[in-house]
């Protein structure tokens, strides 16, 4: 009698401490979450303008590659020594020397600091059979609404910076083309800085799992439909196709690489619904790719705006005309509004609310809910 009094009281007590776990993790996201905004503010002080997502110049000028964003917040979160160890200027040397490789590939780089890790993304303690893979993020900048590519390449010397093309959706933008807060024409307030995403498991390849997962042969540059991608979620969080393709290299996939610019890794897009399947065109393609923000929160995610306040956004945030593609301009330039026409005055429409709160120009002051 008395075991089975303490298993009703056990089986009644649980559910209050999962959820009191699960709230604290949850404020620690949103924790995190602020203080990488604070960090873009900081970076922004020092320098007049936002960090870049590919090819910033303080890193092209020194000779280092593939240097992401994350990186350039180090120093503003008290990880100075960790920057100056893995950003190291390229110099002759053996194959060895390290300022010969891109800094994910460093053997000083994979690490991973508690500001980047949210304790409720299940995926944080996977360590991936690819050294360079195993420094992990469970945060994502934003880029927008319009997918395109800022980064294929990213080897300095193989690729002009200055031909990159401009993302004028997004806050975050690359080259030549750095964006900062007089051109936020939205408001700080009303314009996503960053947010959650899940950690690529590459050791589960079954019953994938879309919130993990990069579903792969998927048209996902901007000019193409939207719901190509969303229309492939299936039930129980899986994908429709349990043997969906993914993304193979393990380096290149959510959550992993953080010092890199590769946008699987650390950028996610306004698009698709939170919590929704990401997608890239093949199997190996890193360039064109659509990865959505996600989190085991129940519901939504956590965002952070860029005047540093975070907002929970919910799964059913307003989404629309996700059967409507953009008018393509050039392969690699998206335009600053989303048209399907010949004129972007006349056709212009918009992808709902979530999309507007990722870009800088959405011509309203669309506020968060």
């Amino acid at each position: 009698m008395v075991i089975a009094i303490i298993g009703v009281l056990i089986a009644l007590l649980l559910p209050a401490v999962q959820a009191a776990r699960e709230a604290a993790n949850r404020s620690q996201c949103s924790n995190n979450l602020r203080q990488i905004a604070l960090a873009v503010h900081n970076f922004h002080d020092t320098t007049n303008r936002f960090p870049a997502s590919a090819f910033d110049p303080i890193f092209v000028q020194k000779n280092v590659s593939r240097v992401g964003a994350n990186t350039l917040l180090l120093p503003y979160i008290e990880q100075e020594a960790f920057y100056n160890i893995i950003t190291v200027p390229y110099k002759s040397g053996g194959t060895q020397d390290e300022s010969q490789q891109m800094v994910y590939a460093r053997p000083s780089a994979p690490k991973f600091f508690s500001v980047f890790i949210c304790p409720s993304d299940g995926n944080t303690g996977v360590v991936s059979t690819d050294a360079s893979a195993n420094s992990l993020t469970s945060y994502r900048g934003s880029r927008a609404d319009l997918a395109g590519s800022d980064s294929s390449s990213g080897d300095i010397g193989v690729v002009d910076p200055n031909s990159q093309m401009q993302m004028r959706r997004s806050w975050l933008q690359a080259g030549r083309f750095l964006s900062n807060f007089e051109r936020v024409e939205d408001g700080l307030s009303n314009t996503i800085c960053y947010s959650e995403g899940i950690i690529h498991n590459w050791r589960v390849t079954n019953g994938r799992v879309y919130k993990e997962n990069i579903a792969s042969g998927v048209a996902t540059h901007y000019n193409q439909f939207p719901n190509l991608c969303l229309n492939l979620k299936g039930s129980n969080g899986r994908f429709l196709n349990p043997s969906q393709g993914v993304v193979t290299d393990q380096g290149a996939n959510l959550g992993h690489r953080t010092w890199d610019n590769i946008i699987h890794s650390v950028y996610f897009y306004t698009l698709l619904p939170p919590n929704s399947p990401s997608c890239a065109s093949s199997a190996t393609s890193w360039i064109y790719c659509r990865p959505s923000a996600s989190s085991n929160h129940s519901g939504g995610v956590n965002a952070s705006l860029l005047d540093g306040s975070v907002r929970f956004i919910n799964d059913l945030v307003n989404t629309s005309n996700l059967n409507r593609k953009v008018t393509s301009q050039s392969p690699d330039n998206p335009p600053s509004i989303p048209y399907d026409g010949t004129n972007p005055a006349t056709s212009k429409f918009s992808y709902g609310l979530w999309a507007e709160l990722g870009a800088i120009n959405d011509g309203g002051t669309t506020t968060p809910p």
